[in-house]
């Protein structure tokens, strides 16, 4: 059950009433109750909420939350508001934290130990397997928030879900209107294998372009650091980042190749933002002081032809021919070796047949 706060908040959010707008409202009055009774009689309040005035006034006067509730109820949706005792104390320390957040899955990740894994929709083939790697390893020590967009917030999600790992999606719209369509599918297993998917906006809500600069402060308000894998110089990134430091988050950022311009922005941030700099996740395992990070590879016994493969690439990349001629192994069995170790995440596999050591994650 809501109490009244609760319900009235789900009634604006739910209309679209802002942040701001809400709070200059709830100040207004002595309360819920006193809200609801005297709600029509200060005129200044239809110049605050301008064209939602309406839309807050009937709804008040004809109890419309009860039927947005049996809405959420039906589609398996919640609500935690700041008046909620589980609204998350990492939101209430931000500036214009949301007064609602509706929701689908576990509401507990909103009180766990965050990282947000955030960059570009763009992603290179080598942002990608910065992501994938860091988030593989990561997402032991942290829930991985991001924000369900194509590229890196994709990659994070998928790879979290792959490490059987916990995410939560913050949304630019509604939970009704999953942004972009094609991540349908990722919200709903986010939310089947234990994690949470969560917006500020209406269930229906449209995801307008500039929800998403907006959103970005849940994003990097519910997590401990930000962890930005590619950004290119003029990026949503960049302002994530931005909210983040005016928030006192830890900004951690991966480099690029230099004439890459989808690496600019990364790059200027390591150099403008002290320490932010790392190359690999054991990086940001040890600057927060966590349980000592136990590489899988090590764990992992390899045969002594697979030893064979992985000291042939500790000096470089090479292509599948030297391979052969350099450990001495038959077409055959390399071809099934390099399968294994590629499946364990040992080595990789680029363009041209070539093979490398998964650098980058030690």
């Amino acid at each position: 059950m809501y109490t009244l706060e609760e319900k009235i908040c789900i009634l604006l959010g739910d209309i679209g009433v802002s942040a701001p707008k809400f709070f200059q409202l709830w100040n207004m009055f002595d309360g819920a109750e006193d809200l609801v009774a005297n709600f029509g009689k200060d005129k200044s309040i239809e110049k605050l909420l301008g064209s939602n005035y309406a839309d807050v006034y009937n709804g008040i006067r004809k109890r419309g939350y009860d039927s947005i509730i049996d809405k959420m109820e039906k589609n398996e949706i919640f609500a935690v508001t700041y008046v909620s005792s589980d609204y998350p104390n990492t939101l209430r320390e931000i500036e214009e934290m949301p007064y609602i957040l509706f929701c689908k899955g576990n509401a507990k990740l909103l009180a766990s130990e965050c990282l947000a894994v955030i960059g570009t929709r763009k992603v290179s083939s080598y942002g990608r397997r910065i992501t994938h790697d860091f988030t593989a390893i990561l997402c032991d020590y942290f829930t991985i928030v991001s924000g369900l967009a194509y590229g890196v917030d994709s990659i994070a999600h998928e790879t979290t879900l792959e490490e059987h790992g916990k995410t939560i999606a913050v949304l630019g719209g509604g939970l009704l209107n999953v942004y972009p369509a094609a991540n349908v599918g990722l919200a709903e297993r986010i939310i089947s294998s234990g994690g949470l998917v969560v917006s500020e906006y209406g269930m229906n809500a449209q995801p307008f372009a500039y929800h998403f600069p907006y959103r970005n402060r849940i994003v990097s308000g519910l997590s401990r650091g930000v962890l930005v894998c590619q950004a290119p110089a003029k990026s949503g990134t960049n302002s994530t980042v931005e909210l983040a430091l005016d928030q006192g988050k830890d900004i951690f950022v991966v480099p690029g190749e230099i004439y890459d311009p989808g690496f600019q922005g990364s790059n200027h941030l390591i150099k403008s933002v002290q320490s932010a700099c790392v190359t690999t996740p054991r990086d940001i395992v040890d600057f927060y002081g966590l349980e000592k990070y136990v590489n899988s590879k090590q764990a992992y016994q390899m045969s002594i032809e697979e030893q064979a493969i992985v000291n042939a690439l500790s000096v470089g990349q090479l292509t599948f021919d030297e391979l052969v001629l350099q450990t001495g192994i038959s077409p055959a069995d390399l071809n099934f070796l390099l399968a294994n170790l590629e499946l364990r995440s040992i080595i990789a596999k680029l363009a041209g047949n070539t093979y490398r050591l998964y650098g980058g994650i030690e």
